[in-house]
């Protein structure tokens, strides 16, 4: 037996069809409220823990003196540096551009262009000399000289955190 109201018929011309219950309409009303502030509320909470960027150590220790001839420059890619031996003694020179911090190349002799020994930097084209001074491009100053020690087992120390004036020289 069948409920009057129940056939076919009747459920489709019913004058409620189409039109949402007032309980789903609050619900995704509140859905959409307690979104609405969950979102930027977990955006708050990720700023709390903004990525750190570890850089390596600031104590290099790169040989010993007896290992840099005198009247030499030798690069160091990995650490990113110039041990420079002159008469005078030791000194470390960074091989990062002031630019945009590209590692610049080896030390090249003089050419037809340069009259000097000079470094360039890949990415942009800054030229340095030996002293650090910019020769060309874009880079907006010289490339820094960095503290070198002896450390007690005998080895060379150059500390990056140190930056130094180039008369800074570690005499041996």
């Amino acid at each position: 037996m069948s409920k009057p109201g129940s056939s076919p018929e009747s459920i489709d011309n019913s004058p409620d069809k189409g039109r949402i219950s007032r309980r789903v309409l609050l619900g995704t009303g509140w859905c959409g409220f307690l979104l609405s502030i969950v979102g930027p509320a977990l955006a708050n909470i990720r700023f709390l823990f903004p990525n750190v960027v570890y850089e390596g150590p600031t104590l290099l220790k790169v040989g010993r003196p007896e290992d840099y001839a005198s009247g030499t420059i030798t690069f160091l890619d990995e650490q990113r540096l110039f041990i420079m031996r002159d008469p005078e003694g030791l000194r470390a020179l960074s091989a990062i551009c002031t630019h945009l911090r590209c590692t610049t190349g080896p030390f090249v002799p003089p050419t037809a262009e340069w009259k000097e020994a000079h470094s360039r930097c890949p990415c942009h084209g800054s030229i340095f000399a030996k002293d650090g001074r910019v020769l060309q491009g874009p880079a907006p100053r010289p490339l820094d000289f960095y503290r070198v020690s002896l450390a007690p087992d005998g080895r060379l120390v150059v500390d990056t955190a140190a930056v130094v004036d180039k008369g800074d020289v570690l005499k041996v």
